[in-house]
């Protein structure tokens, strides 16, 4: 579970409010599941088609370690006579070229020449030191949550017990705005 604040970072959360662990933990959980992904360091298998030209693209990055590669050729020795080739591991580092910045993943041919149709990758992905940015997204939830335990409730009456509520979210265009950058995109 991620907890992207201590219990001593109190200059990111408003003046007043005491920080606990199940609010950081409420206030992580809600910026993972806005995020779709964790922003601390985290370990990934992802199988990625290649276009023609050999290029792909990894869901996940900044990436930070590569750690193993495996490779399937569009077809094997004999052609795909006894079907379609299975996955070799490529032990040649200098055929496959990963910008870590944006995943962009670039893959030479396979040791019989022919191009490979998919990769395998296991890698890691995140920010080793949680950046600033997400701190102080997870501040301004955590006041929230400790403004009004119960977010949700706009307004309500005692007298005849109706409930009227805000929309499903504690995102304010601020916050969204602060984690655009860290958020999961797909590129297929």
């Amino acid at each position: 579970m991620s907890q992207y604040l201590e219990l001593t970072d109190t200059d990111f959360v408003p003046i007043g409010v005491k920080l606990t662990i199940p609010l950081i933990t409420r206030a992580s959980a809600i910026i993972d599941g806005r995020c779709r992904r964790e922003i601390g360091v985290k370990s990934y298998t992802e199988r990625i088609p290649l276009t023609d030209q050999q290029r792909g693209h990894l869901s996940y990055y900044p990436v930070l370690e590569v750690k193993e590669v495996k490779g399937r050729p569009k077809q094997g020795l004999l052609g795909n006579f006894f079907g379609p080739p299975g996955f070799e591991i490529i032990t040649d580092t200098s055929t496959i070229d990963i910008d870590k910045d944006i995943g962009t993943v670039w893959c030479g041919f396979s040791p019989f020449g022919s191009a490979y149709a998919e990769l395998e990758v296991m890698y890691t992905s995140g920010w080793e030191t949680i950046p600033d940015k997400v701190k102080v997204v997870c501040g301004l939830i955590i006041g929230q949550l400790a403004g009004n335990p119960n977010t949700n409730v706009k307004s309500k009456k005692d007298f005849d017990y109706s409930i009227e509520y805000f929309g499903n979210s504690m995102i304010t265009p601020e916050i969204a705005d602060l984690l655009s950058e860290f958020e999961h995109r797909s590129f297929r």
